[in-house]
Order: structure tokens, then C-alpha cells, then sequence
């Protein structure tokens, strides 16, 4: 029998099967993802992961499908000024599908996006779950501050189709650095394939790897300046990262204190990152579903 999922991965991927490079139809997308909540990897997977205009289908395609385990849990990827319509849907979503996080795109305007956070910060107050997708550039021009006890998380891009697209580990560490000193929250999306930075061999991209990033969202924790935490990000040792991410996340019943921060990532294969960790040990053998081809081996286009 598997073990369970540890406290430190739960809900930790979110299935976003629909977006690139995985581009799944809907309705496998759906299927798979109830069909998951029957398998031992189910703890360790979050909401699925849907674009706003593709809402209304997925209710019908969810009302379909065998949910004695509840209602499918979705974040809703909304475009830049259609927070209203996404709470609209939220509030009639009906017993076979449930919104439970909004990821809001923003716009390049200073005035749009400085209008739209808050916005966002409006909503946050009802109890909505709201993660504002930010810029560097526009984490340089104040956007934190703005958001910065208001209950808005952020959701910050880890890699695209290109390679300027993935930040520096120095970008990336002190992005993180400025959201745990504000204490936001912050899930990410692309590039974040494996456990432990590597660079894809048929496109030449260096990924961040989520482990990696969960040392370095533990040193943030601890006060650690984000030279350290780049030191972390940078590690491509899987054992030296492995044994100090081990040391950084005790076991116990309470959740890890990295996850206060590092809430979770997007995913397109939930079944990747989980195997990866399963080769670490830091999830259960046999937890995850094999696979022998994976997606991401081609150059990717901008998951959710």
C-alpha cells in the first residue's frame, strides 16, 4: 500500500492540464483530473487550473462525472479587467464545480494595473482567494506595497517560450525576498517541471526547480538576505539540496513554514513533478502514475 502524501506537498500542484505545452481537451482535462482524486497522489493536487471563458463547459463537464468526493475545486485564470465577471460566475458555479482562487492577469498601464490590485484587494476583503499575476517591472514600480496586507497573493512567471523568460536566479530570489518581508503569498507558473534546476537538453532553457525554490522560500523565512537565496536556487545537486531542504521542513502535523509562502505552482503534468520528488524519496514509491514521454522536452509556450 503507498504511503500518504506528506503535510509538506499537499495541494501543493495545480492541474493545469488545459494550458500549454500540454494543451489537454477540457473534457480530458476534467475526466482526469476527478478520476485523480481516486489515486494516492490525489492529497498532492490542487484545484484545476481554467481559463474564465472556458468556465461555463467545464460546469456542464463536471456535472458528468462521478463527484461522491465533492465539487471540482477550480482557479480561474481571468483576464486583465474581468474580476467582476469571474465573481459573477463564482457566485452561480452551481453543485458540480466550485471556485475557490482567482489568478488575475493585470495590464502594462501603471494606472490600469495600479486600479485593477485594487480591485483585486476590494474582492480579497469578502474572503476570495485572489493571486494578481505581477511583473518585475512592475514589482520594481510599488505593485507590492499596493497589494501588501490586503489578502492579495501574488502569482509570478517562472519560464515562457523563450529564454529571457525564465528570471535570473538573482531576479527571482529577491522577488521572493520582497513578498515573504510583506508577507504575500505567492504561487508560480511555467518552467517548473522538475524538483531540482536542470537544463532541458532540446531547448537549451535552465529551469528553476521547485525544490530549489522551496529552500530558498524557507531561508526567506529565516531572514536571509537574497544573495542566499540565490545561492539556494542555483543548487544542482540533488542530494546537497535534497538533505537541506530536509533540514529546512521538519515532519510534524503542522504545515511546513515554507508553504506559508510558496503556496503552489501550475502544472500542465501533475505526474512529472511528482515523479521527480519521488526519486528524491520526498514522496512515497509508486505514488506517482508512470509516464515515459513528458511534454515539456519540447520548447513551451506560456502555461496559465
Amino acid at each position: 500500500m503507498v504511503e500518504k502524501v506528506p503535510q509538506a506537498f499537499l495541494a501543493f500542484f495545480d492541474d493545469a492540464a488545459v494550458f500549454p505545452p500540454g494543451l489537454a481537451p477540457l473534457d480530458q482535462a476534467i475526466a482526469d483530473h476527478v478520476a485523480r482524486r481516486r489515486t494516492p497522489l490525489a492529497a498532492a493536487v490542487g484545484p484545476v487550473v481554467l481559463p474564465l471563458a472556458e468556465l461555463a463547459m467545464a460546469r456542464e463537464l463536471a456535472a458528468g462525472q462521478d463527484l461522491s468526493a465533492g465539487p471540482v475545486l477550480v482557479s480561474v485564470v481571468t483576464p486583465a479587467g474581468r474580476l467582476s465577471a469571474t465573481l459573477e460566475a463564482g457566485a452561480v458555479a452551481g453543485p458540480a464545480l466550485r471556485i475557490i482562487a482567482v489568478e488575475l492577469k493585470t495590464s502594462p498601464e501603471q494606472a490600469d494595473w495600479e486600479r485593477e490590485l485594487a480591485e483585486a484587494a476590494a474582492a480579497a476583503e469578502s474572503g476570495v482567494q485572489i493571486y494578481v499575476e505581477l511583473t518585475a517591472s512592475q514589482i520594481d514600480a510599488g505593485a507590492l506595497e499596493l497589494i501588501a496586507g490586503t489578502g492579495v497573493r501574488l502569482k509570478y512567471r517562472t519560464g515562457g517560450i523563450e529564454d529571457h523568460l525564465f528570471p535570473t536566479p538573482a531576479l527571482l530570489a529577491a522577488t521572493m525576498a520582497a513578498a515573504t518581508a510583506r508577507r504575500i503569498p505567492f504561487k508560480l507558473t511555467a518552467g517548473l517541471h522538475q524538483a531540482v534546476r536542470h537544463t532541458n537538453e532540446a531547448t537549451g532553457f535552465t529551469h528553476h526547480g521547485f525544490l530549489n525554490i522551496a529552500v530558498a522560500a524557507a531561508l526567506a523565512q529565516r531572514g536571509c538576505d537574497a544573495r542566499q537565496l540565490e545561492d539556494a536556487l542555483l543548487e544542482t545537486d540533488s542530494q546537497k539540496l535534497t538533505a537541506r531542504f530536509r533540514s529546512l521542513s521538519p515532519a510534524g502535523p503542522a504545515s511546513p513554514g515554507w508553504r506559508r509562502d510558496f503556496i503552489s505552482f501550475g502544472t500542465c503534468s501533475v505526474a512529472e513533478p511528482a515523479e521527480s520528488l519521488e526519486e528524491l524519496g520526498l514522496l512515497p514509491a509508486g505514488i506517482a502514475p508512470s509516464h515515459t514521454t513528458h511534454a515539456h522536452t519540447r520548447q513551451e509556450a506560456n502555461p496559465a
